[in-house]
């Protein structure tokens, strides 16, 4: 769970989220169908209540991204060829408040026993912490596993809703508690700090490293026969290389968005992306945002990592003696205008495994 709190009233665009699923039904052909609830906060209206939120807001058709496998790809049951959209719908709007709340549900069928992490991630994110940290990276992360339990019931997991962004008087300390629930009575259901949980190789065996040996003497010898050849190449234009060549006076399709042409237009991310009636990105103002570089988990071929909570695990991102007991935080915001963010996981806690769900809001 991610909560941004802050002791000011302006805000980013978006505000965080939920990602939990719930298992519907389990057929007798090894398939397991499940629910995946997406629920997400935003700034309205800078972001329009309507379907297929945000793309749906003019400026932001290029932001429709999948939820992607983070980790235990291999176990997916499925899933990577059926991912499915980061796409919400509309369901509450408050001009008064400035926010605007969206949900969609999608139902997937996978294979029983898949185990996988299902993750949402991003860094177009609000300035955190004093001094404040830009493009700090966002990930929602959902445990999704269909392993039955020895007692031959499918777990599912817990539940968790706060609203987001709360707000805090500077000076004085503050105390968030986050309203967690199963439907499994007598189930120990508690909060924890998220992590990021570096992913881990195997050695080499005897006769892979024989092979990588030979390999690398091969591209030895390769190496040196290129070099007995000249190669003659010819200059290339120097305008060939400067992305901003055709986008000086207009943005178009595909010119960057730090290119002048798109000054003062509401090209957003990093190029400017048209429908089929507008081929230019109209002039307009939008919240300017800093996208950050996200963080790997693809690196490790036999465990990639887990990554809870992208560029605020704790206590990055949160004041000074910042606490969290079950599932209350304390806090004390001791600079005005200051945005704080806490990345929380929740989880149930059985006698023989345990499941849990991640929620960034």
């Amino acid at each position: 769970m991610l909560i941004c709190f802050s002791n000011d009233i302006e805000c980013m665009h978006f505000n965080g989220g939920i990602i939990r699923w719930e298992p519907v039904a389990t057929y007798n052909n090894n398939v397991t169908s499940i629910n995946i609830i997406q629920t997400y906060s935003w700034a309205y209206p800078t972001i329009k209540c309507s379907t297929d939120v945000p793309t749906s807001t003019p400026g932001r058709s290029g932001e429709n991204r999948n939820l992607n496998c983070m980790a235990d790809c291999s176990t997916d049951g499925g899933y990577s060829s059926k991912k499915i959209s980061t796409l919400t719908d509309c369901q509450s709007s408050s001009s008064s408040l400035g926010l605007m709340t969206s949900q969609r549900s999608v139902n997937i069928n996978l294979t029983t026993g898949a185990h996988f992490y299902l993750s949402h991630v991003g860094a177009a994110w609000a300035p955190i912490n004093d001094p404040a940290q830009d493009g700090l990276q966002w990930s929602i992360t959902t445990l999704i596993d269909l392993r039955f339990q020895p007692d031959g019931i499918l777990n599912t997991p817990p539940t968790a809703s706060v609203v987001s962004p709360q707000y805090a008087i500077v000076n004085r300390t503050t105390t968030i508690t986050i309203p967690v629930s199963d439907v499994n009575s007598g189930d120990d259901v508690r909060c924890r700090w998220s992590t990021y949980t570096v992913g881990y190789r195997r050695r080499r065996s005897y006769d892979e490293e024989s092979k990588f040996n030979f390999y690398r003497s091969q591209a030895k010898e390769n190496s040196f026969l290129e070099k007995k050849f000249s190669h003659n190449r010819q200059r290339r234009d120097k305008n060939d290389k400067d992305p901003c060549k055709d986008c000086t006076t207009k943005c178009k399709k595909d010119c960057l968005c730090t290119c002048s042409g798109c000054g003062g237009t509401v090209c957003y991310g990093a190029k400017c992306v048209t429908t089929k009636d507008v081929k230019e990105c109209p002039v307009g103002t939008t919240t300017l945002e800093t996208p950050g570089t996200t963080k790997s988990t693809s690196s490790y071929p036999i465990r990639q990592s887990i990554d809870e909570c992208g560029g605020i695990c704790y206590p990055n991102g949160l004041p000074t003696g910042t606490t969290l007991s079950g599932c209350t935080i304390t806090f004390t915001g001791l600079v005005s205008g200051t945005w704080y963010v806490a990345a929380i996981q929740v989880r149930r806690y059985l006698l023989f495994t345990n499941k849990k769900i991640n929620l960034i809001c």
